[in-house]
């Protein structure tokens, strides 16, 4: 099963391959999210998560609301439809 990435606002749509984060993996795609920390603390990375499903493999300090994902500190668990 192929999981994609959607660039909502980008118009893109990419398949996932990698390990690394979300943001990790939004910058390798030539976007350019606003961060921080990188490591869930500071919240500058929350992007609105219009589909799919995230798995966190760093707890955040706050977990986002619901509809809201950390691209810092997560990987999609599925395919996921990002607001970038």
């Amino acid at each position: 099963m192929t999981i994609t990435v959607e660039f909502r606002k980008s118009g893109r749509t990419v398949d996932w391959s990698g390990n690394g984060s979300l943001l990790e993996f939004a910058e390798s795609n030539g976007l350019q999210p606003a961060f921080s920390c990188r490591e869930g603390v500071c919240g500058t990375c929350k992007t609105a998560l219009f589909g799919g499903a995230v798995r966190y493999f760093e707890t955040p300090l706050d977990e986002p609301e619901p509809g809201n994902v950390l691209l810092c500190c997560s990987r999609p668990a599925e395919s996921v439809v990002l607001d970038l």
